[in-house]
This record gives C-alpha cells, structure tokens and sequence, in this order.
C-alpha cells in the first residue's frame, strides 16, 4: 500500500497519497513517509496524532527531515524546551553535520532568549564548517555569530568576523553588515579599505540609503555624486499611499489572521490589508530546511537548467538551487515538475519567459530561496500558503477591510497570489511592483495601500 500511495505521490496526485500516507505510515516506515503523513494529519487538525507519530519515528528510524516537523509542532504548542531536546538529539546523531548545531541554537535564541546558550551553539557550528569547508552553513553560522557579538559589544571580535564573512560575497551580508564593517574599518585608521568596501556595498545595494549616508557622513564624498537609486517597478499613483507596517519578527508559531489583526487595529474605508506570501507561508509551516531535505538527482539536473544569475551579494533564481527544486517535486509531483521544465525549455527556445512557473503553477511561483529570508528562516525555502484566496477572505472579515497576499521582489514585480472579493488584482499589482515591504531587513511584511483622500490620515493603527 505505501509504494502504490509513493507512486501517486510522484504522479502528482498529493491529496490522495497524503491521507493516504496519514492512514497506513508508520513509525518505522521511510522518513518521507512518515513526514507525509504528519504533515497531512497537521493541515486536517491532528496535531496531537502528527506529534505522537513523529515522536515515535524519531525513536525508531529518526532523522532531520522529521524531527524539524516535530520541532515544528512544539513550537506551535509553545513546548520549546521539547523542541531544544529535538534538536539536540539530532546533532548527538550526526555530531559533524554544522545544521543541527544552527538549529539548536535558533531555539535557543530566538524563542527561549538564551543567549548565551545561542552563542555556543552557534560558535560551534561556525567551528565545523570552517573545519570541513561547509560553505552554506557557514553563512549562516557567520550571520548568527556576528550579531551576538554585536550585541554583546564585542567590537574588535565583531570587526575580523565579518572581515571574514564579506569574503564569502553571500547575499545574507546585508547593508547593515557593511555598514557596520566599514564604521569599524574607520575607526582603526583603515579610511581606504573602508571606503573601496563601502563603494561595494552602494553597487551590492544601490538603494540603500543607510549606505549612501555613511558614504556622506565618512567623508568619502557627497549622496549627489553616487549612482542614482534605481526605480524598479512603478511609482504608486498620486492619489495612492503605501504604507509599510513595521512588526516584530514573525515566526512559525505566529497566526497570520490574529497577526494582520493585532497590527491593522483602524483600516479606513477602501484601504487593502496586504500580508507578504512568504511570510504567510512561514506562519504556516510550509518551510524546507536545508540539510533536513537532501536534493536528489533529478532536482540537482533540473537545477542546472536555471538561468543562475548568481552575482556577488546577490544570490540566485530561486529554482536554480536544487533544494528547491527538490521542494518543489515534491509540493507538486514529479510529473508535473518534469512537464513545467520541458515547457520552460520551449519557451527558452522560442524566446518566451515564465513558462516552468505558468505549468508549475502558484507553488513553483511562491518559492522563495534560503539566505533570502530574516533569521531564524534564512536557510529554508520557503512556500507560500497553502490556500491564499482563503487566508484573504479570512484576513478581511476580521480586519474590517479588504485584504490579499503579495508577492512582490526587487525586480519591479508583483503578483497578488490571494485576495478578498473587492480587490482588482491587476491594479494591486501594478500599485505594489515597487516592492515597499522590502526584500532583506526592513521587517514590513504588512503594508496598507489607501487612497488618499481629503482628511485622510497618513498612519495606521498600530499594537506593538
């Protein structure tokens, strides 16, 4: 029964198999399996029945794919130290793997505020990859360790840190770390290192402003003088405001209806609530974490056949990784997967873009990449949510007001994955290409488009 429910898995058919896999997996059966089978029993409100299966699972047959959906369910139940005890079990099993190490030490800072405990773990894991040349981990291990040590004060440790983590040119050193690295730099007298790193951070993230500032502000020359901010996408019209929402950081334990509530208190007629995709998508669940899934060889081809795009401090197309392409035959079949390539292909060929996703459909288009994401989420992939066009019509019957989810990137596009009935998706896309939420640190995942009025205010209510 389990293969012939694996062979409709593959053909694409998940709702079958995942009950399917609900119904007959057990603890000892294949870690995809039982994972299946969790997550089915999770999205049809058998949490309970999910946490006892992959607890039992992780007893008999463990590994990282279950035991991140475990955590993952503990944090929903608010159990952190259970999920501490997951994690550290884990990397008991695999002592030399660094992802483990990062993941206890996410638990520890970013839900129990130990972060003492953090700076070990994460210390630790900064110590295997170094030793073992494990260069995704080591990003994020440099990222972890660099803001402790920021917090804590610790500059001179800070400053040869992310000397070393600009080496790596990856696209999780943001403009802060720049602009903290190049401050430092000009204290200790290093005025022409710290002015050719600047000028790379200005061309790694031309519309910073806070880089532009210090380029002033250092003495290195005048705003006026550097590169013009690019405009990507379209300028909202006049009688338009963007209002991005500052929040708190927005994690898997979060409810993104109760969140869109506690942060939008006093919508104005004609106002649209919008919430980013992906982190609907988080508050959801729907998170791969690298080292949990392992690609195989068929996403680590198909990856190949991305446009890779890879540029320093930039990154690359989501799909050219092939943990999301593994992410992504999995969501929706291998079948389908290998169709939206051959269509990808033909429409390469023929000149034409976009055909994977037109084929792939909304999860190939909502997969965002890792690094791409804040901590304690920069290395998964993440989806968007699972039914977008209901967590819209939820989101506006509580808040009052129309509501829909965005995806939108730097790139100067936009597309409205959900929204509530009063909501002309071809305008909100056109109004929201500009991308104001952002696309690294600036923490607005929410942002209400208003048309301005005469008397209109230009501020929303707002809880901390």
């Amino acid at each position: 029964m389990i293969y012939w429910l694996w062979f409709l898995d593959v053909l694409g058919l998940k709702p079958v198999a995942s009950k399917g896999f609900a119904k007959h997996a057990k603890p000892g059966h294949h870690p995809y399996v039982v994972y299946m089978a969790a997550k089915e029993l999770i999205r049809s409100g058998r949490r309970p029945e999910a946490k006892e299966l992959l607890e039992k699972a992780l007893e008999k047959r463990p590994s990282l794919r279950c035991g991140r959906l475990l955590i993952h369910v503990y944090i929903k139940d608010q159990e952190y130290q259970s999920a501490l005890d997951v994690a550290t079990h884990l990397s008991r099993i695999e002592p030399e793997n660094p992802w483990p190490y990062l993941l206890i030490g996410d638990i520890q800072y970013f839900f129990m505020e130990d972060t003492d405990g953090a700076f070990e773990s994460f210390k630790h894991a900064l110590d295997i990859c170094k030793r073992l040349n494990k260069k995704n981990p080591l990003k994020v291990a440099y990222k972890r360790v660099c803001r402790i040590l920021e917090e804590k004060g610790m500059e001179d440790e800070l400053i040869d840190h992310l000397g070393e983590f600009i080496k790596l040119e990856s696209s999780n050193f943001h403009d802060h770390e720049f602009h903290i690295l190049v401050k430092g730099l000009v204290d200790r007298g290093r005025r022409d290192e710290a002015r050719d790193i600047l000028a790379l951070g200005i061309k790694a993230y031309p519309k910073s402003m806070l880089l532009r500032q210090d380029w002033e502000d250092l003495g290195f020359g005048k705003q006026e003088d550097l590169p013009p901010v690019p405009v990507r996408g379209k300028l909202p019209p006049p009688d338009v405001q963007l209002i991005p929402v500052k929040t708190r950081l927005f994690v898997e334990r979060d409810n993104p209806v109760q969140v869109m509530k506690q942060y939008v208190t006093q919508p104005e007629p004609g106002d649209i609530a919008t919430l980013s995709s992906c982190v609907a998508g988080l508050m959801e669940g729907r998170i791969f974490m690298e080292g949990a899934v392992e690609p195989g060889f068929l996403a680590k081809t198909l990856s190949r056949f991305v446009d890779q795009k890879d540029v320093p401090f930039g990154g690359a197309a989501p799909m050219a990784n092939p943990l999301s392409m593994q992410v992504l035959l999995e969501e929706i079949g291998t079948v389908r997967t290998l169709v939206a390539a051959a269509a990808g292909a033909v429409g390469k060929l023929l000149g034409k873009k976009g055909w994977f996703y037109v084929v792939g459909g909304q999860d190939a288009g909502q997969i965002d990449d890792v690094l791409g994401s804040l901590p304690p989420y920069d290395y998964y992939v993440i989806m968007g949510p699972e039914d977008p066009p209901g967590l819209a019509q939820a989101m506006a019957r509580e808040l009052g007001c129309e509501a829909a989810i965005v995806d939108a990137n730097d790139l100067g596009v936009a597309w409205a994955v959900g929204y509530s009935q009063g909501v002309d998706p071809a305008w909100l896309e056109e109004v929201m290409s500009s991308n104001p939420a952002g696309n690294q640190e600036q923490q607005t995942p929410i942002v209400v488009v208003r048309r301005k009025t005469s008397g209109t205010r230009t501020h929303v209510g707002l809880r901390p």
